[in-house]
């Protein structure tokens, strides 16, 4: 990624926030054709970390790759080098095993100057020193000349531009914001405009503008800026301003937005005014699980559940259901169905909805006044959670008063308290729903008759993970896309997420709390430890029991889970707000997981959670999700081998690969029982699966002979380097799992998480290799990452043999944090390995080394 650290002071400087170019003195090097300068800063975004060959094709080419990209790629390598030479930098170009790497700490970049600069004003913002920090802001977007990478080619490319602009964006709104604290408010009225243009969706612009109106003395002119913005985003989008631009105007409309009310950019739209609760005698405002046609989507056990109350209500008990479930899940639309229910089964209604007001006891005292003597009403009470105040009184003194076969249905984002579930008088009448997601069917449903393009239906559907609301919202945003073609992807997608984000999680009290927020919705799950480790400032017990009472938080058994649309949100919106910090926040979180929970797991169910944890951190898509197992437990222990294992070792062997690898099970059980790993099950003690891995320094000669498939990985070791002192080969032997032998499965989860220990923690590893029955199955993965394949002395051999040299090719990178500061964490010790290393090495995958087990990429769709 283009802006890497470097603090380093260097002759030469290569420019990319612009047309990209090289400085040296006075000197500008032409960097060649369009192509050539796309491959230089491709390596120029990697700094210091290999790319291979592969990458570079793809980065440049895409799928049009032609059948001659990778000479190509090293044609242009060679230009490359040649051009940097002559001007000192003939070693900034460093190749191996058919990868590059720049040496970042031979030159200056100015993205790097530049993502600098605005981490320091932003410390110095916090710090107090605004005016300072826009200085800083200033000199900041002074080091651009013009468009990102302006004129180079090729997909990556336009990702790192479209990185770069966006932090750019970034960087002019928080200037903007700084010069309001200013009293700046004239000038940044003048200029707001300007930017606004180029950037006609993006709500943050036109609240600093609004706001800059206003506070100029320009209020006629602020109130007709909002009505301009909701016709824009009404006729582009379909919806209307988000929650912040429209608190925002409700608080010109009352004139209460005075000069010295602090402009705080929240990357999170605030919640909408509070309404008044109200009686409806039909329903109103948006209905996300109706369709456009008045279809009612979904929510059946709950009807059912309300059908059986107006059953038993014929009798003299009341009726008392809770609805409870998350913002926007559909509670109120459900309690509007559940309205046209009673009626028309001929019940009287009455529903309180919105939020508390002081009214709100009153207008309830009302419904009871009008329901007295009435058979089987039905009273609604919606967003219970802004009448906690009035819970005692409800249930100890208010819903006494009713007829006594009433029906009451509560909906909120919690359910009835201990006291309501406690109490012997509600024994036995209280029923209560939790309110899921919709089904894959229903949400297709929804979005089918909101007349989306069926081009988009598939991805919408797996953005909104069933939630009603970004369903809809994405439904009628991307009816909009079709029809229009407006607003593009981008802009669609960022303000869908920017409406969720604000109704399903509001605002959050500390930057420290929101770090914990990102970090749960990223990480699979969220521990005290995990948080510790990735967020700073030691609240990790805090933020942890902040989290878990949040009504969009669930706990699980290993921690806290983020689940459905919110965690897709979260994730998306860190990415495109501040990619930087994403990519700390994720760095750190991989670090803690192939560290602490890979170093520690040794329950297989553990071993199990670890790589799902894993395979979460690549969910975007890429080779390693192919080989982890998604869902399922078995229900194993794991042991060593004893002597009474040794037979039923030898005859699964033989019957699952035949009598040459029951041949070696049975020679390795006499020279290394210890290298044996069993897996049992625990309820019948049936051997599932089992596993050794070998420990070799200087094999004697009868077990090169013993074992031709020793011997041919010790000629391989041989043919590179002695292995140092103290230093030694691990070598995975046996893989014996006859249930799991196609797909991944738990038990392979656990062999693959044993395998990933030993190659980060195990001391004085200098080499490694696996032995496999399935080669074709294995082979993508392994050569994904970093493993190189050896090749077949004999044509007939039923296995495959995969190596990788740790000495010349460390795993430092997998085993550590990034170094630096930052928003997230901190650095951890780097391992040590001992000295010495291999020759030749072959097929190292720099990106194996960079993203352990594959955690970046990205799959597209309406999210992406």
């Amino acid at each position: 990624m283009i802006g890497q650290p470097n603090a380093v002071s260097a002759p030469c400087r290569f420019t990319v926030l612009g047309p990209p170019g090289l400085h040296c003195g006075e000197t500008r090097p032409d960097l060649g054709a369009p192509q050539q300068q796309a491959v230089l800063m491709l390596l120029l975004a990697n700094s210091g970390s290999f790319v291979r060959i592969g990458e570079l094709v793809d980065g440049l080419w895409g799928e049009r790759a032609p059948a001659t990209g990778e000479a190509v790629i090293r044609t242009y390598i060679s230009r490359i080098r040649r051009l940097l030479s002559k001007h000192g930098l003939g070693s900034a170009i460093i190749s191996q095993s058919g990868g590059y790497m720049l040496d970042p700490s031979l030159f200056a970049l100015d993205a790097t100057e530049f993502a600098d600069l605005l981490e320091t004003a932003r410390q110095e913002h916090a710090s107090g020193q605004i005016s300072v920090a826009a200085k800083r802001l200033t000199q900041a977007l002074g080091l651009w000349t013009g468009t990102a990478l302006a004129g180079v080619p090729g997909e990556a490319a336009e990702r790192e531009r479209f990185r770069l602009e966006r932090l750019k964006l970034i960087a002019t709104q928080e200037l903007l914001q700084l010069r309001l604290e200013l009293g700046e408010h004239t000038e940044v009225a003048a200029e707001a405009p300007l930017i606004i243009e180029q950037n006609r969706f993006e709500e943050p612009l036109y609240e600093i503008y609004l706001l800059a109106l206003y506070r100029s003395g320009r209020r006629a002119e602020a109130l007709e800026l909002y009505r301009t913005v909701y016709d824009l985003l009404s006729k582009e989008l379909g919806v209307s301003p988000g929650p912040r631009l429209r608190a925002m105007h409700d608080k010109i409309l009352r004139a209460e937005a005075d000069h010295d009310d602090e402009f705080a950019p929240d990357p999170w739209a605030e919640r909408p005014a509070a309404r008044p609760p109200q009686m409806s005698p039909a329903p109103v405002g948006t209905q996300p699980e109706r369709t456009s046609d008045g279809q009612f989507v979904g929510r059946g056990a709950e009807r059912a559940a309300f059908q059986d109350l107006l059953r038993r209500s014929r009798g003299e008990r009341l009726g008392l259901l809770f609805v409870r479930g998350p913002a926007g899940i559909g509670k109120s639309t459900l309690l509007r169905e559940l309205a046209d229910d009673a009626t028309a089964a001929g019940r009287q209604v009455r529903h309180l909805h919105g939020s508390a007001t002081a009214d709100a006891r009153e207008r309830l005292e009302r419904f009871a006044d009008e329901l007295s003597g009435v058979f089987g009403p039905v009273l609604l009470i919606d967003s219970f959670e802004e009448l906690g105040y009035l819970e005692p009184w409800l249930r100890d003194e208010y819903l006494r008063k009713l007829p006594g076969n009433a029906i009451i249905v509560v909906a909120g984002r919690t359910g009835p308290s201990a006291a309501w579930l406690t109490d012997p008088a509600w024994s036995g009448t209280i029923v209560i729903r939790h309110l899921e997601a919709l089904t894959v069917r229903e949400s297709t449903a929804l979005v089918e008759a909101r007349g989306v393009d069926p081009g988009l239906r598939r991805s919408i559907v797996d953005f909104a993970a069933g939630h009603p609301f970004a369903l809809s919202l994405a439904a009628e945003v991307g009816r909009s896309m079709s029809a229009t073609g407006q607003p593009s992807r981008r802009e669609a997608v960022r303000y869908v997420v920017d409406n969720v984000l604000a109704l399903l999680a509001g605002s959050v009290p500390t930057d420290a709390h929101r770090w914990a927020l990102y970090v749960c919705a990223h990480a699979r799950h969220t521990t005290e430890d995990l948080l510790r480790a990735v967020v700073p400032g030691g609240q990790a017990a805090e933020l942890f029991d902040w989290l878990r009472a949040q009504p969009y938080v669930e706990t699980a058994a290993h921690g806290l889970d983020v689940n459905g649309v919110l965690r897709e949100v979260l994730d998306y919106h860190l990415r495109w707000r501040d990619p930087v910090g994403y990519e700390r926040m994720h760095r750190r979180i991989r670090h803690y997981v192939m560290g602490e929970l890979l170093r520690d797991a040794r329950d297989p169910h553990a071993c199990v959670a670890v790589m799902r944890t894993i395979s979460h951190l690549r969910r975007r898509g890429g080779v390693v999700c192919r080989y982890v197992s998604r869902v399922g437990e078995e229900d194993v222990r794991a042991s060593g081998a004893t002597p009474a294992d040794h037979d039923e070792l030898v005859t699964m062997a033989r019957e699952s690969h035949g009598e040459f690898t029951a041949a070696s099970v049975r020679f390795w059980l006499s020279r290394q029982p210890g290298a044996f790993s069993l897996l049992r099950c625990r309820k019948s003690n049936r051997l599932r699966a089992f596993m050794s891995r070998l420990t070799v320094r200087t094999p004697e000669k009868e077990e090169l002979e013993g074992d031709p498939v020793v011997g041919e990985i010790w000629h391989d070791v041989s043919r590179r380097v002695a292995v140092p002192p103290r230093a030694h080969i691990a070598i995975t032997r046996h893989l014996v799992c006859p249930d799991f032998e196609a797909e991944p499965s738990p038990v392979t989860d656990v062999f693959q998480a044993w395998m990933i220990r030993g190659w980060l923690h195990e001391p004085g590893l200098a080499a490694s290799y696996l032995v496999v029955a399935n080669g074709r199955l294995w082979r993508p993965l392994m050569n994904y990452l970093g493993q190189y394949e050896l090749e077949r002395e004999r044509a007939d051999r039923p296995y495959a043999i995969f190596g990788h040299d740790w000495l010349a090719d460390p795993p430092g990178a997998l085993a550590r944090p990034p170094s630096g500061g930052g928003a997230v964490g901190g650095a951890g010790p780097e391992p040590v390995r001992p000295p010495g290393r291999f020759r030749r090495g072959r097929l190292t995958k720099a990106r194996a080394r960079a993203d352990p087990y594959g955690c970046y990429g990205e799959k597209r769709s309406f999210g992406s």
